[in-house]
């Protein structure tokens, strides 16, 4: 089991980094090659945290979580 915070935080990146790419395709249909430009840098970022994330999810495992108040009660 992984933390899921990390696993929530890859999922904002990954939303991040989907609305980036589309402003991009929106301003290179529009011509405004200095938006792409600007854009370009900020997705390559996100892409890199989003692969350090998907990194630190692969490797890093905890033990199942135990719920408190779980125990099997002997049947009688």
């Amino acid at each position: 089991m992984t933390d899921p915070r990390l696993e929530d935080h890859a999922v904002g990146v990954e939303l991040q980094l989907t609305e980036l790419v589309e402003k991009r395709e929106r301003a290179r249909v529009q011509g405004r090659s200095e938006r792409v430009a600007e854009l370009s840098p900020e997705i390559e970022a996100l892409q890199a945290v989003l692969a350090a994330t998907a990194e630190r999810i692969a490797v890093e495992h905890f033990d199942s979580p135990e719920i408190a108040g779980d125990e099997e009660e002997d049947a009688p």
